[in-house]
């Protein structure tokens, strides 16, 4: 159900289910999609109550996100806490559902509830954006040296 404050995304990815979810808990792999543009610094406590820290940084702005793991059930689902300077005094709170699509895909739903309405768009915009990234990344990583035809 998607209305004011939520913001729900759905996505075939070009993985299978546990890559995918490797690429949403380690760092390493975060620190190469989780920004719409620019660089990521990325720290992850991956364990429920652990603590994670993403620092966005793109044409001099620097953008900290913090959040605690809720959930943890891999490799199909992950429920964590989001703040930044951006979601208000509480934390807003993300899930994301991987279902295998095939051997090689994953259909992703990512559902980003508790934002304060004036900023559920951003939001909407920067969540694709980053997994329009992270496909890309996916794509990188499978077939390093080849090119793609526009």
């Amino acid at each position: 159900m998607s209305g004011s404050g939520v913001v729900e995304i759905r996505r075939r990815l070009p993985a299978p289910v546990s890559e995918v979810f490797r690429w949403w808990t380690e760092a390493d792999r975060l620190q190469e999609w989780m920004s719409p543009a620019g660089s990521v610094e990325a720290q992850v406590d991956l364990r429920v109550g652990g603590a994670f820290r993403i620092r966005m940084k793109s044409e001099g702005t620097v953008i900290d996100h913090a959040g605690e793991y809720v959930e943890i059930d891999p490799p199909r689902r992950l429920v964590f806490s989001w703040s930044s300077a951006y979601t208000g005094p509480r934390p807003s709170l993300v899930t994301v559902e991987l279902e295998p699509d095939g051997e090689d895909a994953t259909l992703l739903r990512l559902v980003h509830t508790q934002l304060p309405d004036a900023v559920a768009d951003s939001h909407r915009g920067g969540w694709g954006a980053m997994l329009d990234r992270l496909a890309g990344q996916m794509v990188g990583a499978d077939t390093v040296g080849a090119k793609g035809e526009a």
